[in-house]
């Protein structure tokens, strides 16, 4: 298939390098021209990963939108889900209706990414789609070379509308075999760990993180941040019963309970291969995604799908309130708030339908405007 992959950092890296070495010719955009020179040079990307290394020939390394993404049969958007409005309003005029646009991961992108374009009256791909999780957990390591030591085992995906989710996984499942089909995009997006995992282990490590270098997923990762992130966990959960969101929930003790770890989303081992890495011993700030995407977004997400169905989720609005401080402004209510995304309105039903529906709802006037 012709591949467009739409940024240039870690997750960038890593579908362009991985879908080029599988067969697919793959254009990488990003837009700023001067980051890509590197990858132009080398003539593509150097994948470590299981094991091995390989260079994947691009076919085309560009920050002209239009040449990345024209002809393309997908367009994966592999970048945080703070840019995806942005994305948006520079992909709706180059779009056909031919195409999948697919988040990896989304965060509920799918809906926000479509509502954007609508609002701008430009066109409509044939479906958006999002997975759960990243398709990879990967390090950019060197100008041209990205190490992804672990990748998922169960990536849970929804399509935005609904309705053609069969043919859309078909095309999906070509990139990633291990596609697990969900009722919605929003079935995918609460499947999400990262907002699960990341704020607490910030927070909690916060004095470390501001005096230099830490894996929180390593050393970081004690007993109490450890009590904070099944808490969460256990409001995700609510949250997705509610909605009657059906099992696998990928529940956080499959990453931490290696015994369960053949039903999570990285799979087994994943846990011992990310921290045997040591690609994660950084330098984090507030404006890490861990925190303006995971926290920002992602726990907004998760509190107001709570909210929806009459449930109290007090971690996870305690994290937005201390992040807010934190940052300076307030999180809960904003971002990827369900209400704050036009669906306020609607009653449970109704947001259902128009997730199934998509554009082709009568219910999608209320929530664009």
């Amino acid at each position: 298939m012709k591949i467009a992959v739409l940024g240039g950092g870690n997750g960038g890296h890593a579908v362009a390098a991985d879908l080029a070495l599988a067969g697919h010719t793959v254009r990488l955009w990003r837009r700023d021209a001067a980051s890509l020179e590197p990858v132009r040079q080398a003539g593509g990307v150097t994948l470590v990963a299981e094991g091995t290394s390989a260079k994947a020939v691009l076919a085309s390394v560009t920050a002209d939108l239009v040449e990345a993404v024209t002809g393309a049969d997908v367009i994966v958007v592999a970048t945080p889900a703070t840019a995806h409005e942005d994305i948006a309003r520079r992909l709706g005029a180059h779009l056909t209706e031919r195409q999948v646009v697919l988040l990896t991961p989304g965060t509920f992108g799918a809906y926000v990414m479509a509502r954007e374009i609508a609002r701008a009256g430009a066109r409509m791909p044939l479906a958006f789609a999002e997975t759960g999780t990243l398709p990879y957990l990967a390090r950019v390591t060197g100008p041209s070379e990205v190490k992804a030591p672990v990748r998922a085992a169960n990536l849970p995906t929804g399509v935005f509308p609904a309705a053609r989710s069969k043919d859309v996984l078909t095309t999906v499942r070509q990139l990633y075999p291990v596609v697990r089909p969900c009722a919605d995009v929003l079935d995918a997006a609460l499947t999400n760990a990262g907002p699960v995992i990341h704020p607490p282990l910030v927070l909690l490590n916060a004095a470390a993180i501001d005096r230099g270098r830490l894996d929180i997923h390593a050393g970081g990762t004690t007993v109490s941040a450890q009590r904070l992130i099944d808490a969460v966990d256990a409001e995700r959960l609510a949250a997705r019963a509610g909605w009657g969101y059906p099992a696998p929930h990928y529940e956080l003790a499959t990453y931490y309970d290696e015994r369960r770890a053949a039903e999570g989303l990285y799979g087994a081992g994943a846990r011992a291969k990310l921290e045997a890495s040591g690609l994660w011993n950084e330098t984090l700030t507030l404006e890490h995604r861990y925190v303006t995407e995971d926290a920002a977004l992602g726990l907004s997400l998760l509190e107001s799908a709570a909210r929806t169905v009459t449930l109290d989720s007090p971690a996870i609005s305690g994290l937005l309130l201390v992040f807010g401080t934190l940052i300076g402004r307030r999180l809960s209510g904003q971002g990827r708030d369900l209400a704050h995304l036009g669906l306020g309105d609607l009653v449970l039903r109704e947001v259902r339908e128009l997730l199934h529906d998509g554009w082709t709802s009568h219910l999608w006037r209320r929530a664009i405007k």
